[in-house]
């Protein structure tokens, strides 16, 4: 499945090409502001429909939360970006139009420290501060618009998975791409210097993005011989790297250190993807023979691994260990928690979730999980209860509307059980499915006055959105 997200968005790309809103003065070379929103959300909703798109909350929060951090560091930190992961085990990152990026997973388990890790997506968020992609199309004629914006999206998936670039080429004729690839070529350099302006604002270590291309030459090494992905999409040239390395002497060294968090994120990928068997037989070496980077982050991988065998004492044994030698984190007590369901001790893990939210009030993974858990066990109205109590933190937050509607569900109301269905959809980006969930709240018997005036006039506005998205040019 590594291919059908970038080939999805393609296909939708090319159906967007020749329905494009009209928005602004044809006369304009240049994408409106308006038509970058409406281009990611269309990438993003065949993100969200997406079998390959990696959906673990700790995994996605996190990458969330370096996101913001690295934003709020860069040269516009008001800009809106939106973050996810393929489950691709290539070393890549890439950014879209819109202010989408997407992170490869082979990225976080490919890099060995979380300031190498952020040097790329700063790298990738420069892209689009810098406006490069869009600036490539504003170079480009508005009558040809539609073979632009497919040349656009050719130059996109190249820069994702360069063995897509034949197929996107179909819509678009191979010179220009070639030329959109020129382009991004020429950008690197910037991208560089204010990627790792970005980095030292966030307080990462600046020598994260020299290290990143020494990981890569590794890489390289064991791979027969094909350069890693980002190396076929972000170019390395004599010229890029001293460039990189003068800059670096401009700032002073300082000891930073990184994120546990982050080898915890690694070993939950590494117990997630990829051959359990394999991995665990290598994880026991390693810590065996004390060949690692991060202890604990092999043992969180490990423990997780017997924890899926239902290998329960091992698994029990190495968050022991994590705990008498680590420091408290979060993702440490969600690992003991899901070990406590499994083992059916319920009602101690509904005890370690309560007791965690008293210092994490606002951890999505403890709320949602904890909502579920109720919900799992009958008490209803106590996952009603906590998700109402935490609505406000996540009202964009699908996650949250498929809980209530499963509280709804449960207390037979339909009308409320479609409309969370509906803002569900809404909120993954499927404007058809949240139009027909919340036709379907309309319809049903059930609902108050006030709770049917609420959603006839979210029907409208979903509809107003889908007229102004679909309207012909």
């Amino acid at each position: 499945m590594k291919k059908t997200l970038l080939i999805l968005i393609f296909l939708s790309c090319i159906v967007m090409a020749n329905n494009l809103p009209e928005l602004g003065d044809y006369s304009s070379s240049k994408i409106s502001e308006n038509e970058e929103i409406f281009i990611g959300r269309q990438i993003l909703f065949q993100v969200n429909q997406s079998d390959s798109i990696i959906r673990d909350i700790e995994i996605s929060d996190y990458l969330d939360l370096l996101g913001k951090r690295l934003i709020n560091a860069s040269t516009d930190p008001a800009k809106k970006i939106e973050f996810f992961i393929v489950n691709d085990s290539s070393i890549n990152a890439f950014a879209m139009l819109g202010g989408v990026i997407g992170v490869h997973s082979g990225l976080f388990l490919a890099s060995n420290t979380e300031s190498e890790l952020a040097s790329v997506i700063s790298h990738e968020i420069a892209h689009i501060n810098q406006k490069h992609i869009s600036r490539f199309l504003a170079q480009q004629e508005r009558a040809s618009y539609q073979s632009t914006f497919l040349m656009a999206v050719a130059l996109l998936l190249a820069r994702s998975n360069p063995q897509l670039a034949s197929t996107t080429m179909a819509g678009a004729s191979a010179g220009s791409v070639q030329g959109a690839l020129d382009f991004t070529r020429e950008n690197e350099k910037e991208a560089d210097r204010v990627g790792i302006q970005t980095l030292n604002n966030a307080g990462f270590d600046v020598r994260g993005a020299r290290d990143f291309f020494t990981t890569l030459k590794k890489a390289n090494q064991f791979s027969g011989g094909a350069a890693p992905a980002f190396l076929q999409t972000h170019p390395i040239t004599s010229n890029r790297i001293s460039d990189i390395e003068d800059r670096l002497k401009d700032y002073p060294y300082k000891q930073r250190l990184g994120s546990q968090t982050f080898h915890y994120v690694k070993g939950k990928l590494k117990a997630l993807l990829g051959d359990k068997s394999n991995t665990k037989n290598i994880l026991e070496e390693n810590i065996k023979n004390k060949i690692y980077i991060n202890e604990a982050g092999e043992r969180f991988a490990l423990a997780y691994i017997y924890l899926m065998d239902n290998e329960f004492i091992k698994s029990q044994e190495q968050i022991q260990w994590l705990f008498d030698n680590e420091k408290s984190n979060p993702m440490l007590s969600q690992l003991y928690i899901n070990y406590l369901i499994k083992t059916n001790k319920v009602t101690e893990a509904k005890k370690l979730y309560i007791q965690n939210l008293n210092f994490f009030p606002s951890n999505r993974s403890f709320i949602f999980g904890l909502a579920d858990l109720y919900l799992r066990t009958q008490e209803t109205e106590k996952a009603l209860k906590l998700l109402k109590k935490n609505e406000q933190k996540f009202l964009q937050d699908p996650i949250l509307y498929n809980l209530y509607a499963k509280v709804y569900a449960k207390q037979g109301e339909k009308l409320l059980q479609y409309e969370n269905l509906a803002e569900a959809a809404y909120y993954s980006f499927n404007l058809q499915e949240a139009i027909m969930r919340m036709d379907l709240a309309i319809k049903a018997n059930d609902g108050d006055f006030y709770e049917k005036s609420r959603v006839e006039s979210r029907l409208k506005k979903f509809q107003r959105e889908q007229q102004f998205q679909t309207r012909d040019k």
